[in-house]
């Protein structure tokens, strides 16, 4: 029976962290990859596995810094492609990221909320119920929504820009997205973001829904995706 050679990573931290025990460690320079055996170079990202990667870095993150890496690394040889070759940028980057946690904001708009609101804010698009064609009035409800969009996910940006140190703003998913996106912040100004959060949460609680996820690891900020 053969024995595979080939090694998945879920991400480098110091040697000295501890791990969760269900996994394997590569130490090399000062530097921990947490590993376990694959039988293959190809992995499909099925759901589970991809709860138990983010689990596992999650763990880790609890205890030191950690650098993920994008689900389906594989390496032949850890040490060769990742510990040896890049320890000084892997070394820097978890200095850099020392002290500091993502924080993940959700705002979603609720459909027959956000439609009641608007149409008790703007009496146009009342009108336009009685007096404009059904593709009409759809354009410009659309064109409400999106405004509406626009400026609530402007002023979630512009009031946690001051307790952070850096913003990625992903893609929206569907029309009722407000915002998505992730927040890198010192553990020390967590509680602020949180508040901060929840302050927004409130004045908006008429028409949209809020989810703040975190701290975790900086996924949005630092990973070594050519690595895989």
């Amino acid at each position: 029976m053969s024995v595979s050679t080939l090694t998945y990573v879920y991400g480098v931290t110091w040697a000295s962290t501890r791990v969760p025990d269900d996994v394997d460690v590569i130490e090399h320079g000062g530097l921990a990859a947490v590993t376990m055996p694959v039988d293959r170079r190809h992995l499909r990202a099925k759901r589970r596995d991809l709860l138990r990667h983010a689990d596992v870095v999650q763990r880790v993150f609890e205890h030191a810094p950690v650098v993920p890496l994008q689900f389906g690394a594989v390496l032949d040889d850890v040490v060769e492609e990742l510990l040896e070759p890049r320890r000084d940028e892997l070394a820097a980057l978890l200095t850099e990221f020392d002290g500091l946690a993502e924080l993940t904001v959700r705002a979603t708009f609720r459909e027959d909320d956000v439609l009641r609101t608007m149409l008790h804010e703007q009496p146009q698009l009342a009108r336009l119920r009685e007096t404009a064609s059904p593709v009409q009035l759809g354009e410009a409800v659309a064109r409400a929504l999106a405004a509406r969009r626009d400026a609530e996910a402007e002023e979630i940006v512009r009031a946690l820009r001051r307790h952070v140190r850096s913003t990625a703003v992903d893609e929206l998913r569907t029309e009722l997205d407000v915002f998505r996106g992730a927040f890198l912040v010192e553990r020390k100004r967590l509680e602020r973001v949180d508040a901060e959060v929840e302050r927004l949460a409130r004045a908006h609680a008429a028409t949209t829904s809020y989810k703040l996820t975190g701290p975790l690891p900086p996924h949005h900020f630092v990973r070594l995706a050519e690595a895989a």
